[in-house]
C-alpha cells in the first residue's frame, strides 16, 4: 500500500516566484499576459514536491522516506509534474494580475504546455479586465413621467374579472345547440403537421369567445351536445410561438357537456362575500387605490428607465463578453424557460439568449457607471444599512426569512446586496436631479 496525497500541502511553502511577466494590451477589455519562469525555480519547486512525495509515500520494500527519487519519478513522475505546473501557474498568475493591477473579470484562458525538468517554464494568458469608464457630464437630464390616472373603465374591469372568477356554472338542461356565451366542457386532440395528436379530457371552453387558440371557440357556436368535429384552425405567420406560426393545426373535438355562466348581482353582499368590504363602493375604492399605486410604480419605472438610457447615451465604452454572457444566463435562470428536450435545446436556449442579451448588456453597463458614480463622489453603504435591509427582507418573506438571513450570511452575497444598495442610491440621487415632464392622460 502506499499513499501519496500531496496534492495540497504546499501552501506553507508557496511563496513569491521569480518570474519575467510582460502584459500586451489587446483592446481596451482584453489583455495577454506573458510569463516566463526560470529553470532553477522550475526544478526547485520539482525537487521539493517530489521531497514531500518520498516522505510520505508507502512503498513496497523501502522504509518510509527511502524510496528512490528514479522509482518515485517512474511511478508518480506525470502525476507530480501536473501538481507543479498547476500550482506555478496558478502562483505567477495570480501575482502578475496583482502587480499589474489588473481588474480582471471571468476565467483567464490560458495557454501552458507540459513541464519539462531543467528547462524554462514558459505560458501566456488571455484575460477580459474591466473598462477603464471616464464620466461624462450627467446634468440637464430630462424625462417624461406617465399620467398615473386611472380611468374608470379601468375599475369596472377589475370588478367584473372578480365577478367572472366567482360565477357559478348551471347546467343546461332545455337545449342542446350550443349559444355564444355557453361554458362547453370538450375532450380535445389537437394535431400539428408531422407530429402526434396531443389529447385533453375535460377542457372548458366559452363558445365564441376566440381565445383559444385562434378562435377554436367561435366554431362550437351552433354545434350540439355530443358532436364529434374535426376543425382546422389557421395560425397566422405573425403568432409568436414560431412552431405553429403559419402553420394549420387540426382539432377533433367532441363536445361533452352544456353550462350557462351565472355571474352574482353587483351589491354590497357580493362586495361582502367576494371582496372583504363592507359595501360595492368601498371595493370600488379599494380597487382604485390598489391600481392607482400599481400605475403609480409604473411610471417610477418609466422615469428611471428613463434616466439610465440617458446616461448610457452619454457613455461610450467595450463590455467584457464573459460578463454580458453571465449576466445572460443569469436571466434566463430568473425566468424559469422551458428548453424543449433532446437536440433542439441547444437551439432553442441559443434563441432564447440572443432576446434576452441586450437586456443583459444594458444591466451591465449601467451597473459599471452607477458603480464608478459611487466610487467619485465616496456613496458608501454602511454594514448596519445592509443588516437592515437583510432583516427587512426577511421580515416580507415570512415564511422564508430563515433563507433570506442564511443566504445574505455569505459575504458573496452580503457584498452583491450592498452594491445593489449603493448603485439604488445613485440612481435615486441622478432621478432627483433630472427634470421630470409629467404626461397627461
Amino acid at each position: 500500500m502506499h499513499d501519496h496525497d500531496h496534492d495540497h500541502d504546499h501552501a506553507e511553502e508557496g511563496g513569491s516566484h521569480d518570474a519575467r511577466v510582460t502584459v500586451e494590451e489587446l483592446s481596451p477589455i482584453r489583455r495577454r499576459i506573458e510569463v516566463e519562469i526560470p529553470a532553477g525555480e522550475v526544478q526547485a519547486e520539482l525537487d521539493r514536491a517530489f521531497g514531500l512525495l518520498g516522505n510520505r509515500a508507502r512503498l513496497p520494500g523501502f522504509r518510509p522516506g527511502r524510496a528512490p527519487r528514479a522509482i518515485l519519478d517512474k511511478m508518480f513522475g506525470a502525476e507530480v509534474r501536473r501538481e507543479v505546473l498547476g500550482r506555478l501557474v496558478g502562483d505567477t498568475f495570480r501575482s502578475a494580475i496583482a502587480s499589474h493591477h489588473l481588474d480582471v473579470v471571468g476565467d483567464p484562458d490560458i495557454d501552458a504546455g507540459t513541464l519539462t525538468p531543467g528547462e524554462v517554464l514558459r505560458y501566456s494568458a488571455t484575460v477580459d479586465v474591466r473598462p477603464v469608464i471616464t464620466l461624462a457630464e450627467v446634468g440637464g437630464l430630462e424625462v417624461r413621467r406617465p399620467s398615473s390616472d386611472v380611468p374608470e373603465e379601468e375599475v369596472e374591469r377589475v370588478v367584473n374579472n372578480l365577478r367572472e372568477s366567482v360565477a357559478q356554472l348551471r347546467p343546461i338542461e332545455d337545449r342542446t345547440v350550443v349559444e355564444a356565451g355557453d361554458i362547453v366542457t370538450v375532450d380535445v386532440a389537437s394535431r400539428r403537421e408531422g407530429q402526434d395528436p396531443v389529447r385533453r379530457e375535460g377542457v372548458l371552453l366559452e363558445a365564441g369567445a376566440g381565445t383559444f387558440p385562434v378562435a377554436l371557440e367561435r366554431q362550437l357556436v351552433g354545434q350540439h351536445r355530443g358532436a364529434q368535429l374535426v376543425l382546422r384552425v389557421p395560425y397566422p405567420a405573425d403568432h409568436p410561438n414560431a412552431d405553429l406560426a403559419g402553420k394549420t393545426v387540426e382539432f377533433e373535438v367532441e363536445i361533452k357537456d352544456l353550462r350557462a355562466k351565472e355571474l352574482p348581482p353587483l351589491d354590497d353582499d357580493f362586495a361582502r362575500d367576494h371582496g372583504r368590504c363592507e359595501s360595492l363602493a368601498e371595493l370600488r375604492g379599494r380597487i382604485r387605490a390598489d391600481l392607482e399605486r400599481q400605475a403609480a410604480s409604473r411610471a417610477e419605472d418609466v422615469v428611471r428607465d428613463g434616466v439610465i438610457d440617458q446616461v448610457l447615451a452619454r457613455h461610450t465604452f467595450d463590455v467584457p463578453p464573459s460578463m454580458v454572457d453571465r449576466r445572460t444566463q443569469a436571466i434566463i435562470s430568473q425566468l424559469d424557460v422551458r428548453l424543449p428536450p433532446g437536440a433542439d435545446q441547444e437551439k432553442a436556449f441559443a434563441e432564447v439568449a440572443a432576446q434576452v442579451r441586450p437586456r443583459a448588456d444594458r444591466q451591465v453597463r449601467s451597473e459599471m457607471i452607477l458603480d464608478e458614480m459611487a466610487r467619485r463622489d465616496g456613496i458608501d453603504v454602511t454594514d448596519g444599512e445592509v443588516t437592515t435591509e437583510i432583516e427587512a427582507l426577511a421580515a416580507s418573506q415570512k415564511d422564508a426569512a430563515a433563507r433570506v438571513r442564511s443566504l445574505y450570511g455569505q459575504p458573496e452575497a452580503r457584498a452583491a446586496l450592498r452594491a445593489q444598495m449603493r448603485r439604488e442610491r445613485v440612481l435615486r440621487r441622478l432621478v432627483s436631479e433630472a427634470r421630470v415632464v409629467p404626461e397627461t392622460a
